[in-house]
């Protein structure tokens, strides 16, 4: 679905590793800041302002968050409907099927398009094909002729072709302004997405049904629209694949991920990590995506959806920087680990015992917060600690694994909301949550008390 800040990521790995190398120094002069240094903190800002002074960076910042609030609308919009309309969460775990299965086999595909064609031709070409399923919705939605199996049919068009143009942004972005400004535009391309999820949801509830798939219509087609008329490096923005690192990404993709899942299994650590990751998504994600079933237990409108999902927005933006100077100054991992898993069991847990909207929204920014924190843990263990050439694989293989764990986990809650009812599913959920965190967190403890493995070399 559109909804998972995780999904939405993957496109920035293209570009991920250069620019971790051109703010290393900036990310420790912004930790020293804790200390009082004020000129590191000085280096830094006016390298960000720097950024925005580009018309086109500009221009693409904003398209990205049109088509990230796009996704969003459809998102909020189709969850409620579904659950309107059929009444049972089942049913929504249905729709949660049509909407992120495209992306967890056809994000990779897009990636390994851009290695033969432009990014910039790509989002001409896909976006204005993106809006032709949300317009046709919103149109049958308008003459009363819409159904729930055409709808779940027309989505998997849709998320197909925003699947395929998702890592696009990630190669365009830092197009848009010289190679010392590249980290820091990646990090305001993070806000934007922030933004399009805290923005997409409350237009959706706000607009109805129809009108938000109209919206998410034309959004994609203004992203269309602004790719044309920016211009852009020429040179750069077309194939870029005589570079090492071009040559390394022409590795063949099925020994590539044959060699994650190797790695991931032989290496104590990183096999812990993963563990964690399917735990905590099989909770966190499945929330996530049968966020329409709590908000109608206490409300009767769609905007109750809309600003549920952008709760969740608000507490990763909250986290995200005190998080990034814990995991700067050295922080200890295993225990965030610790913290986030028993959190978000303790917070599902409170959801179950919820009876007000005012409640849910507190517990979504703190659902988003720990989301926010997860992420990033595993970001930095993978990308920063594993060696280069293998890292980029084994991060594709978690967004794919967290993609993976919030659709399983979305069919069971929803089986389990249906049999029990919502907040009985989600007391049930949180506290099974607890049990499993119990041996998991020893794991997490005894793995980080080995020594780590230097290499990830055969």
């Amino acid at each position: 679905m559109a909804g998972t800040s995780p999904r939405r990521r993957i496109s920035q790995l293209a570009t991920l590793r250069r620019a971790q190398r051109l703010s290393s120094h900036c990310s420790q002069s912004m930790a020293l800041t804790r200390h009082g240094d004020r000129a590191t903190q000085l280096l830094w800002c006016p390298m960000r302002s720097e950024a925005l002074k580009h018309r086109s960076t500009r221009r693409m910042l904003f398209a990205q968050i049109n088509q990230g609030a796009a996704g969003w609308m459809q998102t909020t919009a189709g969850s409620w409907y579904v659950l309107t309309e059929a009444g049972s969460t089942t049913a929504l775990s249905f729709f949660v099927i049509a909407s992120m299965t495209p992306s967890l086999f056809l994000n990779p595909v897009g990636g390994r398009l851009m290695q033969s064609y432009s990014p910039v031709a790509m989002v001409k070409v896909l976006a204005p094909l993106a809006a032709l399923a949300p317009l046709l919705i919103a149109g049958l939605y308008a003459t009363d002729t819409l159904s729930i199996p055409l709808l779940f049919v027309l989505t998997v068009i849709g998320s197909s072709f925003r699947a395929l143009q998702a890592p696009t942004f990630a190669k365009i972005l830092p197009l848009t302004v010289p190679e010392s400004q590249r980290a820091a535009v990646l990090g305001y391309s993070a806000i934007a997405f922030n933004v399009s999820r805290s923005v997409g949801p409350v237009i959706a509830g706000i607009a109805g049904t129809g009108l938000a798939y109209l919206l998410s219509g034309v959004g994609f087609l203004i992203v269309a629209a602004i790719v044309i008329v920016t211009p852009l490096d020429s040179a750069q923005s077309t194939l870029t694949t005589t570079g090492p690192s071009a040559s390394h990404n022409a590795a063949p993709k099925g020994s590539s991920f044959r060699r994650a899942l190797r790695l991931m299994w032989n290496i104590t650590a990183v096999r812990i990590l993963f563990l964690c990751v399917v735990v905590f998504y099989l909770v966190s994600g499945s929330i996530h995506q049968l966020l329409a079933a709590v908000a109608k237990d206490t409300s009767t409108t769609s905007l109750a959806l809309g600003a549920l999902f952008a709760c969740a927005a608000i507490g990763a933006v909250l986290t995200n920087r005190p998080v990034l100077r814990y995991l700067d100054n050295y922080g200890h991992r295993t225990r965030l680990l610790s913290i986030v898993i028993v959190a978000a069991a303790l917070t599902v847990v409170a959801f179950g015992f919820s009876s007000g909207l005012i409640f849910d929204m507190a517990l979504m920014v703190i659902l988003g917060a720990l989301g926010e924190a997860m992420y990033l843990v595993v970001q930095r263990s993978i990308l920063l600690e594993l060696d280069e050439a293998d890292s980029g694989a084994i991060f594709g293989l978690f967004l794919a694994i967290l993609t993976g764990a919030s659709i399983l986990g979305s069919i069971g809650l929803g089986l389990l909301m249906d049999a029990v009812g919502v907040r009985s599913g989600l007391v049930t959920l949180g506290v099974v949550t607890l049990v499993i965190a119990v041996p998991l967190i020893l794991l997490v403890t005894r793995a980080s008390s080995k020594p780590q493995q230097a290499s990830t070399d055969d």
